[in-house]
């Protein structure tokens, strides 16, 4: 049969652009107007494309030689290619100009970022179960245990896991009210327990989640200990959606899995389960309705296109003589068509239109295969390659979206979604524009303007560079920063100190004397707010159409499930709910969730926020008073607050340098102390690791550097960063403590624990096997102190650092006596030194000190 021809040409316009890679710059044909992270998501698809083409027999335009379209890497010609080629082979096309059409027709589609395929990005999961079954359940105590474990193993996970279930316990074994209990600031013993974990390593997010389960009636933290995969695999589950609205323990053990993990798929019967599992592992692809706009005929072509598509490459995977396999296509833009339409998401007429375009593309695709192949998935990386769209019937990001200059800066821009809904409306678009991104322009902005800003110093050249990064992400203040101002104008005529300049949290405006509310209103003005739905001129039903993602709720969400499920089938994606949602609330969604008719629920929590931050009291450490108190003496003292003040290093300073290798990536320490020998600074050097990574660890150490100044103990660091696990790790080479390391930062903080602070509990190597003091070590320095060899001081004394002060003959001495006829003298240990060759050999001979070694006389025995 011939190919399907949609009618679309490339019309982009095209540019070679240099995008960075993890090891290298490259330069990469690609649409002028795409972002550098839509070009990397499509540049890593491509190399992991499929290389297996056909045995014989296929048309020289077919075959996998070289000459490619260059674009994107080659990988939209390259997957069009073999795609043909297969398809040609197994049938599909009744001649080589059929294939060639085909061909030519996937590749512009992708080029013109109105489909695109991915890999499944997970392993099928396991058969279903039934939920109330005792397999499940096992299998249930499995996944918790993997999931807990995995979230402890980069601390002493023991350790760890010992905190958290004390952090527990404190709630389970509180009597009285329930959220008295859960609460640090009511609840003393919670407050210690959990004081002493967040020493131990547990970050807030960890403590909230020990928390909630314990208030749900979760008592055990540690679970099954069972070695199972690290990364829990989903769980799918047959479940009664009656069942799921009735509070009983296996409904609630689903709810409170799904609330810890956010890997529990429960679906409402066998061919449900059945369906969700073909979808998650089947090749894929997304049409993006959106880029259509808005033609019927070109939706129909392009669904029946990659329709066949996946249904070439589910032949190809089932085999010679199997029948092909399952696959998943779905729609991305859903909800961009719809408010180019000024229809709202959460509303019946929206609802209508989401569930036609998804009927007109299962139609589509009925035509091409037989097997359903429209479904709901998630991939964020699939996504990401579409532009951005939102996938399947997820609420899309907002009306503002980046396209990249000329010059490879991310510019925000209007969607053509909003601008079309906001035609739709008859509203004026340049109002909207100005609320949305603003006017980029200080000269009229309220407050923060020119005016203001010339009282403060500022020339027209500094005004220039911040008019000219109002454009990129970060706002107002971003436009503000030291490093766009420019440093030396913020020193000496703002009157910054250099310290305040290497904190990440200054705020130039905050600290020019603008208040809060002036840099907002300033920054409403000038960088816009980002969103329309606050706009003033929009009505109340009219805002509701540019609700972004944020702005609806769950309840919409499912409701659009519910509307597109006939066309779909089960959906295999999740349901994201806020991070504030509690195990009990995460039941409640659930048994929502199955009252509306969902066939397949599967709710994930969002990340925990950066900021996220569990407010503890401070725990009184005190023993209670007794009895009868005894009168004592009361010393009042008055304590006098004063600012810290850094301790500035000398300017020529003491140190040493380590070089070693970490899993064969080398790194240097170079360390610099005060005068009493405390550490005041570190650097760290690697090489061959990237601009990005160096600058990183240079930075970091400046940071650390920093705090040692204003009086942070190194203990605190040690604490915080040893036992980190990151790439690179392994074994260490060119340290004689240090053997292995899980992280960069692991073996630099136990090699300045080892080193600094005697933690020589710290070090992987064996004590005996090096000396602690610094002064020695291995086979030379025991023969030192056997007597047999002096060791000069300049093994371990800077000559540099002491300007040629230290003399060539300066030794360190043996600390015991020699070995018998070492010096001719059978014990030495009451023997002085000798000022002429320095060795410990002078004793007492004839009233005079003589040298056993050199022969020169000192002075009588008894002078001083």
């Amino acid at each position: 049969m011939r190919g399907e021809k949609p009618g679309l040409s490339i019309s982009s316009s095209l540019a070679e652009r240099t995008i960075e890679r993890p090891s290298s710059l490259v330069r990469v044909l690609a649409p002028r107007d795409w972002t550098d992270a839509r070009v990397e998501a499509w540049l890593d698809w491509s190399g992991g494309l499929r290389g297996d083409y056909p045995d014989g027999g296929l048309p020289e335009s077919l075959n996998p030689q070289p000459g490619f379209d260059p674009l994107l890497g080659e990988g939209p010609d390259r997957f069009a290619r073999r795609c043909a080629a297969w398809g040609l082979a197994l049938g599909r096309f009744d001649d080589e100009i059929a294939a060639l059409e085909f061909r030519d027709a996937l590749f512009v589609s992708m080029a013109q970022g109105v489909a695109a395929p991915s890999e499944p990005p997970v392993a099928p999961p396991k058969a279903a179960a039934v939920l109330d079954d005792p397999a499940f359940s096992q299998s249930l105590t499995a996944h918790l245990g993997a999931a807990r474990r995995d979230r402890t193993a980069s601390v002493a996970a023991d350790a760890l896991a010992r905190r958290l279930q004390a952090v527990m316990d404190a709630i389970t074994r509180c009597e009285g009210d329930a959220d008295a209990c859960a609460d640090p600031r009511r609840n003393t013993a919670l407050a210690r327990a959990a004081a002493v974990a967040r020493e131990a390593g547990a970050s807030d997010a960890l403590l909230l989640q020990a928390i909630g389960l314990a208030r749900s009636g979760v008592r055990d933290w540690r679970m099954s200990e069972a070695p199972v995969e690290a990364q829990p695999e989903l769980l799918v589950a047959v479940a009664c959606p009656a069942a799921l609205q009735v509070v009983d323990d296996g409904a609630m053990d689903a709810a409170r899995a799904a609330w810890e993990t956010g890997r529990v798929l429960l679906a409402g019967g066998a061919a449900d389960a059945q369906a969700v599992r073909a979808a998650l592992a089947a090749p894929r692809a997304a049409v993006n309705v959106a880029a259509l706009a808005d033609d019927p005929a070109a939706l129909t072509a392009v669904v029946a296109l990659w329709t066949r598509a996946l249904d070439i490459e589910a032949a190809v995977r089932a085999g010679p003589g199997e029948p092909p396999g399952p696959a998943a296509l779905t729609l991305a833009g859903v909800h961009e068509s719809l408010v180019a339409r000024a229809l709202p998401y959460d509303s019946t007429a929206g609802r209508q239109a989401g569930a036609a375009l998804f009927a007109a593309a299962e139609a589509a695709a009925a035509a091409v295969r037989a097997e359903p192949v429209v479904r709901l998935f998630d991939d964020p990386e699939l996504e990401l390659r579409l532009g951005g769209a939102a996938l399947g019937v997820q609420p899309w990001t907002g009306p503002m979206i980046y396209a990249e200059t000329d010059d490879a800066v991310a510019v925000p821009h209007m969607s053509a979604a909003a601008a079309a809904g906001l035609a739709a409306l008859h509203l004026d678009l340049a109002a909207a524009e100005q609320h949305l991104l603003g006017g980029r322009d200080l000269r009229t902005a309220p407050h923060v303007n020119h005016a203001a800003l010339i009282s403060l110093g500022f020339t027209a050249h500094e005004i220039a560079r911040v008019e000219s990064g109002l454009g990129g992400p970060g706002g107002l203040r971003a436009a503000f920063a030291p490093a766009v101002v420019g440093e030396g104008f913020v020193l000496d005529v703002l009157g910054a100190q250099p310290d305040a300049l290497q904190d990440p949290a200054f705020d130039l405006l905050a600290f020019a004397g603008f208040t809060e509310g002036e840099i907002s209103a300033a920054s409403a003005q000038v960088c816009g707010t980002g969103r329309l739905s606050d706009w003033s001129d929009l009505t109340s039903d009219e805002a509701e159409v540019f609700a972004s993602r944020a702005e609806l709720g769950p309840d919409a969400r499912i409701a659009m499930l519910v509307a597109v499920q006939p066309h779909t089938g089960p959906a295999a994606c999740p349901l994201v709910l806020p991070f504030a949602t509690t195990p009990a609330e995460m039941f409640v969604w659930q048994a929502r969730a199955a009252a509306a008719g969902l066939h397949a629920i599967w709710l994930v929590r969002a990340q925990a926020p950066g900021y996220v931050l569990l407010d503890l009291p401070p725990v009184d450490e005190s023993p209670p008073a007794a009895a009868n108190p005894q009168v004592i003496e009361r010393v009042v003292e008055r304590i006098v607050e004063r600012d810290r003040e850094r301790r500035k290093i000398p300017d020529r300073r003491k140190g040493y340098i380590q070089k070693a290798a970490v899993g064969g990536h080398k790194v240097y320490l170079h360390t610099g102390e005060y005068d009493d020998g405390e550490l005041g600074e570190i650097f760290i050097d690697m090489h061959k690791e990237g601009a990005a990574f160096r600058s990183l660890m240079n930075n970091f150490a400046i940071a650390i550097s920093i705090g040692l100044q204003y009086g942070v103990p190194l203990e605190e660091f040690v604490d915080a960063f040893v036992y980190t696990r990151f790439e690179p790790a392994g074994p260490v080479t060119g340290n004689d403590s240090i053997r292995s390391a899980t992280s960069i930062l692991d073996y630099l903080f136990r090699e300045l624990a080892v080193s600094y602070l005697d933690r020589h509990d710290l070090a992987s190597a064996d004590p005996e096997e090096f000396n602690a003091d610094g002064l020695g070590g291995g086979a030379r320095d025991d023969a030192a102190l056997a007597g047999e060899e002096p060791l000069p001081a300049v093994k371990y004394i800077s000559k540099g650092f002491s300007r040629g002060s230290t003399p060539d003959n300066l030794v360190f001495l043996p600390l015991g006596p020699r070995k018998a006829g070492g010096g001719g003298a059978a014990d030495l240990g009451a023997a002085d030194v000798c000022p002429q060759c320095g060795d410990l050999a002078m004793v007492a001979r004839s009233g005079k000190l003589v040298c056993t070694t050199c022969g020169a006389a000192g002075a009588k025995t008894g002078e001083t």
